[in-house]
Formats: C-alpha cells, sequence, structure tokens
C-alpha cells in the first residue's frame, strides 16, 4: 500500500541531499491555518496541496495479479506547495535551491527511494508547475493564509495498488461454430 506521506518524506530526502550545507531545513506541514501546529520560523516547507488520479494512466487494461486478471494500479499525481518562512532574500535563496534539487533530479528511481515506498513504485516524477496568479491566490485562501513566494510542483505516482483482489480468469479458449441453415 502506497502511503502518501512516505512520498512527501522522499522530496525532502531530495532537497536535503542536494543542500547540505543548509542542514534539515525543509520540514513537511499541511499550511493551512486550520492546522493547529505552529508553523516553523526560518525554515522551508513542503505542502501537499492536492492529490488527483494521474489523467494518462487512466483506464488502464486488466493486469494478472494473483486472484487472475485485476484492475491495473491506480497511478496519482500529487500537487506541493514549497515555501521559506523567514526574510524575502533568504525565501528567494532557498526556493532557488529547491528548483536546482528538482531540476537535476526529475525522476527518483527504485534505487534512490527507501523502502517500504520503494518496493512499491518504480519511479516518481517531478515537474516544475506555474500556476497563474489567480490560482495562486486561490489555494493561499483555501490555506487561510497571506500568499508567499513559492513554487509549485506536480509529482507523477504509480502505482496504488487495488484493495480488494477478486480477479476475474483468463479465457483459456475461444470458439465460433457456424450450423448452415437448412
Amino acid at each position: 500500500m502506497l502511503v502518501i506521506t512516505e512520498v512527501s518524506e522522499a522530496l525532502c530526502d531530495v532537497i536535503h541531499q542536494a543542500t547540505p550545507d543548509h542542514g534539515s531545513w525543509m520540514v513537511l506541514h499541511s499550511l493551512s491555518q486550520a492546522d493547529k501546529a505552529p508553523l516553523p520560523d526560518k525554515k522551508g516547507v513542503l505542502a501537499l496541496i492536492a492529490v488527483e488520479e494521474h489523467d494518462h494512466l487512466r483506464n488502464r487494461p486488466l493486469t494478472t495479479g494473483a486472484a487472475g486478471l485485476v484492475r491495473a494500479p491506480l497511478a496519482l499525481k500529487l500537487h506541493y506547495l514549497a515555501t521559506f518562512l523567514g526574510d524575502h532574500d533568504e525565501a528567494q535563496r532557498r526556493l532557488a535551491r529547491i528548483v536546482q534539487a528538482f531540476h537535476s533530479t526529475p525522476i527518483l528511481r527504485r534505487h534512490m527511494l527507501e523502502p517500504p515506498l520503494a518496493d512499491q513504485v518504480e519511479t516518481l516524477t517531478i515537474r516544475l508547475v506555474g500556476p497563474t496568479h489567480d490560482q495562486r491566490n486561490q489555494i493561499w485562501g483555501a490555506l487561510g493564509r497571506p500568499g508567499r513566494l513559492a513554487v509549485f510542483y506536480e509529482v507523477d505516482v504509480a502505482p496504488v495498488p487495488v484493495l480488494r483482489q477478486d480477479g476475474a480468469g483468463r479465457v483459456v479458449e475461444h470458439r465460433v461454430e457456424y450450423v448452415r441453415a437448412p
């Protein structure tokens, strides 16, 4: 079973590995004002802001499982916001390092991931996205916070296995017989 938190932690690890001079400066936080956890000061924050099914991997054919043919695993697209809570000039420098880290490592392959995530996914693909001004305002408004300098990423994750494995059998023989009409 895929744990989305493990994907978020893997992304933080990429940033930490690319910026050893800053120590452990990225943390996971919802950034939502409804979340009672206080915002960290002088830290980078990675916030998962949306989860959706991956458009291009929807309706894949059945796959072979232990129970026969089963639905293909679900592929997800995770949407993240990364920001730095502190001085604006320092925020620009830190966000530049995040962009550099993900640009240098846009695909995380299985050997780069920690178990159990490495046992469940082949790759994580990270893409910088640019929401419109209105979309950014809507995101910050939904979080209940004033807008801050931030970068936005989409991460493709596959697969999320089906919980129930009631499979269908395979077609062993297909036969059509014609009978001549009298």
